[in-house]
């Protein structure tokens, strides 16, 4: 199907805007809250600002804040790495599937929804409570273009058919205590996402740069991918960006992102993420201890890694 995609994308925004308007008339504070395993999904309310929170049972306490948006502004994507998520785009501009592990408030899968009006974007996430959110709290509507499966991310794409090729993979998937899954971060996961993409496909990974094995992470990143790029958020996220294709100069990627924030008029400027992304040798100045760190694989998850789920 060919859109005329100035007028769908005008048409898509106005009912974004209708399935938020209720949000304005709400009192801040807590305006979403239900139990979810061992957390509580809660959505609060602060002045414009909506947020998705994973809330810990134990201790009533996270700090890991889910997803975040403006409703005067509902396509602008207010973190730098969520932001950052979208250089995928460098790689394969006119993508025509997209797999995302991790929905959370949905912020990423509905603006790429909304600028590629053509892109199919399939998405897992294992906890339904938060989907419910997104729906009530964050605009996300699904169709043809844009389904969740409530479903562990690695066991979804294991289970798509051999034909199904991606040109984005995302992965960005966390509980509350900022504990990242051991099966979404092993070379076999990684070989599972190269088996899935298109030739010139490209795959995201956002880490926290305070996890105790986030060389690791990145290592094993590398064992798969020939080119791997890292774009850092302050002290707090990383983008990791790996691909088989031509490699990329920097002067090309931040050319290429010029090209796209041109083309879509983006809120944000994803030229600056652009010019953030570390390459080459930069890699290794970007990720202490990189040279050092060791191949995470399936059947030898390393001493502690599982500490922090339990705390």
């Amino acid at each position: 199907m060919i859109y005329d995609r100035t007028n769908w994308q005008t048409f898509n925004l106005a009912a974004i805007q209708q399935r938020l308007a209720w949000l304005q008339q709400q009192p801040d504070g807590i305006i979403f809250c239900k139990d979810s395993g061992v957390h509580y999904v809660a959505v609060t309310k602060d002045r414009s600002h909506i947020k998705l929170s994973l809330i810990e049972k134990v201790n009533l306490h996270t700090d890991l804040l889910q997803s975040v948006f403006d409703f005067h502004n509902p396509l602008h994507l207010v973190s730098e790495y969520t932001q950052a998520m979208l250089l995928g785009l460098v790689w394969q501009n006119q993508p025509q599937r997209i797999y995302i592990a991790g929905f959370g408030g949905g912020r990423i899968p509905l603006v790429l929804h909304h600028y590629l009006p053509e892109t199919v974007i399939d998405c897992a996430d294992v906890d339904p409570i938060a989907v419910e959110a997104a729906t009530q709290c964050f605009g996300v509507q699904f169709n043809s273009r844009l389904t969740v499966a409530i479903q562990d991310g690695r066991e979804y794409l294991e289970q798509q058919n051999a034909d199904r090729q991606y040109d984005i993979i995302m992965t960005d998937v966390f509980f509350g205590n900022g504990y990242f899954p051991h099966r979404l971060a092993t070379k076999e996961f990684y070989q599972l996402c190269e088996k899935r993409l298109s030739s010139d496909g490209v795959v995201l990974v956002n880490l926290l740069q305070r996890d105790e094995f986030y060389a690791e992470k990145v290592k094993t990143f590398q064992s798969v991918f020939s080119q791997v790029c890292v774009c850092p958020w302050k002290d707090i996220n990383s983008v990791l960006i790996g691909s088989n294709s031509t490699i990329l100069e920097k002067d090309e990627i931040v050319a290429r992102a010029k090209y796209l924030q041109d083309g879509h008029d983006f809120s944000f400027s994803l030229i600056d993420r652009a010019l953030e992304v570390k390459v080459g040798t930069e890699l290794f100045e970007a990720v202490p201890n990189l040279d050092k760190a060791q191949v995470l694989n399936d059947d030898s998850p390393p001493v502690g890694y599982f500490d922090s789920w339990l705390l």
